[in-house]
């Protein structure tokens, strides 16, 4: 049995059995089923942090991008005003819960769907947590043409020197024994007809670190390749894994080799058992376990969710459930 495999996916099954339940076996977007509508919900929500982050990325596809590939001029102080903007409408779109409106599709309003943390579970937050999220967002914009790459070249010179620009691609699916992968990339770059794969990040972190993500997604470009008739394969040394961290104004080169690309066949086929494991349709919540880990349970998008289930013997029911939501009514 063939099974869909993410690297987000098996670090939620590794932080909590039931979380991976709520995000992968319960979310469904359609509205006729309020639970599995519910965690769908919870699942896209966000908090400021995060935020953040989405809202660059999403600016750079539907904006900054496609206005190098058209080769318009670009005044980055202008486009970061542009990106508050578009966040403020994403946050307003959040405020007003439109989310909750059933004749709103996010297909076609996707670049303003936005759920957040402090007003579908009422987060606490303060105006000061806004407004930083706002300067983190034009820092980063105005960051763009100030990065300089591992081998001397400016960003925005690869981006305009360019063969192509694909952003947010979703679209390279590839089969590493029975797991399905197919991983999100922010940005694919053709660089003198050479793929580059590029991860934005808006992270304070000086630790973090997001090497295997993008080997992921370099080894689905090797895959790909293979599959193609008529081209030649590619050496491991001609993909390019760039983590740009728009925040702090810089970027990290990541290693992929033979070795990486075979460590990293190793691991999804380890996990993806794992992930079968679980899959079927006559699974329910009681076959997943809870964590023990507290702070995981706290931070966790489900935990209200959870606990009212729990509460509830695994019956859910809408109006009672928003009740017992901090600042949440049903609307």
């Amino acid at each position: 049995m063939n099974v869909k495999w993410a690297y987000t996916t098996v670090n939620t099954w590794r932080e909590c059995n039931r979380k991976y339940y709520f995000a992968s076996v319960l979310a469904n977007h359609n509205r006729k089923n309020l639970v599995r509508r519910k965690a769908y919900e919870l699942r896209a929500m966000q908090n400021l942090t995060m935020w953040k982050g989405s809202v660059v990325d999403k600016f750079l596809e539907v904006v900054i991008i496609p206005m190098i590939t058209a080769q318009k001029e670009l005044d980055f102080q202008c486009l970061s005003e542009q990106a508050v903007a578009f966040a403020r409408k994403q946050f307003r779109f959040s405020e007003n819960k439109l989310y909750d409106n059933p004749e709103l599709k996010k297909g076609d309003i996707e670049s303003e769907y936005c759920i957040l943390d402090i007003h579908e579970t009422g987060q606490p937050y303060t105006e000061q947590d806004l407004l930083v999220c706002y300067d983190d967002i034009r820092k980063a914009i105005l960051n763009i043409p100030l990065v300089v790459l591992p081998d001397g070249r400016h960003l925005m010179n690869l981006l305009k020197e360019a063969n192509w620009l694909k952003p947010n691609v979703e679209d390279r699916l590839v089969y590493v024994g029975n797991a399905i992968v197919k991983p999100q990339m922010d940005l694919l770059v053709s660089d003198n007809w050479k793929p580059v794969i590029i991860d934005w990040k808006l992270s304070d972190s000086m630790v973090s670190d997001y090497a295997r993500q993008l080997q992921i997604s370099g080894l689905t470009i090797y895959k790909k390749r293979l599959d193609t008739p008529g081209k030649p394969p590619y050496l491991f040394e001609d993909i390019g894994l760039l983590e740009v961290n728009l925040l702090k104004g810089i970027a990290k080169h990541h290693d992929f080799n033979q070795e990486i690309y075979n460590n990293t066949i190793d691991y999804i086929s380890l996990t993806s058992r794992d992930i079968a494991l679980m899959t079927g349709e006559d699974i329910d919540i009681e076959d997943f376990e809870l964590t023990n880990n507290q702070v995981s349970c706290k931070n966790c998008n489900f935990r209200l969710l959870c606990g009212y289930l729990i509460k509830n013997n695994n019956i859910y029911d809408e109006g009672s459930y928003l009740k017992s939501v901090p600042d949440r009514q049903l609307v």
